[in-house]
């Protein structure tokens, strides 16, 4: 961290400090000594005034708006002139929005957390029973129908993360172990009620989410206008890096659900598992009540599951690599206890719905542990129970967003509940989470990826003429840069961002985009001593390929495809789909639903890969090529309570084959 940055933060925590005191007088002294437009990003990106909002607002707003002025730009000081102004009105409409999601729980009665649950499910199957995707229309592009199922693929997110709210809510109001089970009628009024409540907790999801996405960045308050309702508009501050995290996302949801995934030794140290465990759930659930497990559909079972397993990524496989080098040799462990909790899960609910009468006559059956264990220990893993309490939550948690993270509940010491209809497909995030821990294995994770990436380039044309080069200026170290790369007269000054996080919040996303701003700021500076400093590259790759050189760019490779063909500060980023563009081309395959390629559009072959063309790659991702959408906008009104926000969306486009 530079010592800009760490001025910064010691700034933002004195003024919090001023802000709990109530001592606005010293939060003005201390705000005047760092009038910077770097301490004015933090406390938006902080929070600071949202976080400590009282009685007292305003005046502290008109005093960060008129040190602001100092500062910024006329139309800069209008963009964060507008954002202090939305604070109020947005606090106020979440306060309102949380009392009305407190008193619909008012009148629910005591449960125990196994019916709450089993209320949970039922009120989820209410709104996910009216999501279906249809086939595709005659005349609709491939493209639009993707762009269909992903946005209903979103809207069963938002509805999944309402309810997981609603629930971390009740868990805290209604729950009591001695609770007498509901009578049919008051059950059934208690479903309708928890319906209702994920409706005014999706009012306060969207409220947070408008929130954090002008406050970490995404968007920005171009106007807001008072009245009854306030309305306040909002626009992208990035349209190409909004678009392309979505087009990311999407990619990857398609993938899971249509595409061929590549061999990865974890998905097959997975299955080597998988019938053998999923049979003995169904025997488990089956038996419990009376039924006989070869009822179910068993091949329905392991479609599921393989949906499951196409979630395991390249990732996984360099964190095991990542794992052994550090010497923490736990990930067989983990992955398959997150894996067979899973397993046991989706036995459970194909039990449930296959006898719903027998099943309905008892509570919620806890996972088995003793099972889990031994399913786990036969194939060599140990600590089972500690992977167990690792991956579980326990309500109520923090914050919802752990029961995404950790869809498996821990109810007693020795018993687990899985969420069922509540997985929202993350079950090796967790694993990642915790093999990470610690620090070793990050480590080692970051330069097993460099190393990936290396070999990656070397298979292809390129030339790797450098690792982790330190550029040395009177002696110090200026800066490091992790590869250099070369083909025909083009260099790449390349700084490796490996990143493993959740970004199922606007929260994540902006952490993982300040590493790779950080890194695009670290290849900019090393390209300019490169430039500056042309007896260094003849030093480190010899003067016959110094000479070659005519053009030097800067470049992050990340594995976070979120973030993939963006720019920050005219670096480009890229992830995997950019890396094979400038390695092996770009093409399109069309697949029909067996997986078999029906058509190809190529973008770029290999053989074309010139230095002019291998530039315009960078400027051009290939998700922005074949995407629906154009960067043009137009506005939804999203009506929460007395405030209406106005957001932006992206426009179709109308040249698509």
């Amino acid at each position: 961290m530079d010592a800009e940055r760490k001025q910064t933060y010691k700034t933002v925590k004195q003024l919090r400090s001023a802000l709990a005191e109530g001592d606005s007088q010293r939060f003005q002294r201390t705000l005047a000594t760092q009038p910077t437009l770097s301490l004015l990003k933090a406390i938006r990106e902080q929070k600071l005034l949202v976080k400590n909002y009282a009685a007292e607002h305003e005046p502290v707003v008109e005093i960060v708006r008129t040190v602001a002025s100092t500062v910024l730009s006329p139309e800069e000081l209008a963009e964060y002139s507008n954002y202090l102004s939305f604070i109020g009105p947005w606090q106020k409409s979440k306060e309102h929005s949380e009392a009305r999601l407190k008193s619909c729980l008012n009148n629910f009665p005591k449960v125990s957390i196994e019916e709450l649950l089993q209320i949970f499910d039922k009120a989820l199957d209410r709104f996910f029973s009216k999501l279906t995707i249809g086939a595709p229309k005659e005349d609709q592009t491939v493209a639009d129908y993707e762009k269909c199922i992903h946005d209903r693929n979103g809207i069963a997110d938002d509805v999944l993360f309402a309810a997981l709210r609603a629930l971390n809510y009740a868990s805290r109001k209604v729950v009591d172990p001695s609770a007498r089970k509901l009578s049919p009628s008051t059950r059934l009024s208690s479903i309708r009620r928890f319906y209702k409540a994920i409706q005014l907790a999706s009012e306060v999801n969207s409220l947070d989410w408008v929130m954090d996405s002008v406050s970490y960045g995404d968007l920005v308050v171009s106007k807001l206008q008072t009245g009854s309702p306030i309305e306040a508009r909002l626009e992208y501050a990035d349209k190409k890096r909004s678009l392309m995290l979505n087009l990311a996302i999407r990619r990857k949801l398609i993938g899971v659900m249509h595409l061929p995934r590549n061999e990865r030794y974890v998905r097959e140290m997975l299955k080597a598992s998988e019938t053998s465990v999923l049979t003995e759930a169904l025997e488990f659930y089956a038996g419990f009540v009376g039924e006989n497990p070869r009822q179910i559909d068993m091949e329905s079972l392991l479609r599921q599951s393989s949906a499951r397993l196409a979630q395991v990524e390249a990732e996984d496989d360099l964190l095991v690599v990542a794992s052994a080098r550090a010497r923490k040799q736990d990930h067989a462990t983990y992955y398959l206890t997150s894996m067979c909790l899973t397993w046991f899960g989706m036995a459970a609910d194909a039990v449930q719905k296959a006898f719903p009468r027998s099943f309905r006559r008892r509570t919620s059956v806890p996972i088995p542990s003793s099972l889990i264990e031994s399913a786990v220990s036969s194939v060599g893993g140990k600590q089972v129970a500690e992977t167990i309490k690792a991956l579980s939550s326990t309500l109520p948690t923090k914050s919802h967003h752990d029961l995404v993270r950790r869809p498996f509940l821990s109810v007693s010491e020795d018993d687990t509940l899985w969420l069922l209809n509540g997985d929202p497909g993350l079950w090796n995030l967790k694993v990642r989470e915790a093999l990470l821990s610690g620090g070793k294995v990050g480590d080692a994770y970051g330069h097993v990826w460099e190393e990936f990436l290396a070999k990656s380039f070397e298979d292809s044309d390129w030339q790797l003429i450098g690792r982790n080069k330190r550029l040395r200026v009177a002696g110090q170290t200026a800066t490091e840069v992790d590869l250099l790369l070369k083909k025909n007269d083009l260099l790449l000054v390349v700084e490796v961002k490996a990143l493993i996080g959740s970004n199922i919040t606007c929260y994540d996303h902006w952490r993982s985009r300040q590493t790779i701003e950080w890194g695009c700021r670290q290849a900019a500076a090393a390209a300019e001593f490169i430039k500056s400093n042309k007896n260094w590259l003849v030093s480190v790759a010899g003067k016959q390929l110094a000479e070659e050189v005519h053009h030097i760019q800067p470049l992050v490779l990340t594995n976070n495809d979120l973030l993939d063909g963006w720019q920050f500060e005219g670096v480009p980023v890229m992830g995997e789909v950019g890396r094979k563009a400038i390695t092996t081309g770009a093409k399109v395959d069309y697949t029909d639903q067996s997986g078999r390629v029906v058509s190809t559009r190529w973008i770029t072959k290999k053989e074309e890969l010139t230095t002019d063309r291998i530039l315009w790659s960078l400027q051009n991702p290939v998700e922005l090529l074949i995407a629906p959408e154009s960067l043009e906008t137009s506005h939804r009104v999203l009506k929460l309570g007395d405030f209406a926000v106005l957001t932006p969306q992206f426009d179709l486009r109308d040249d698509l084959d």
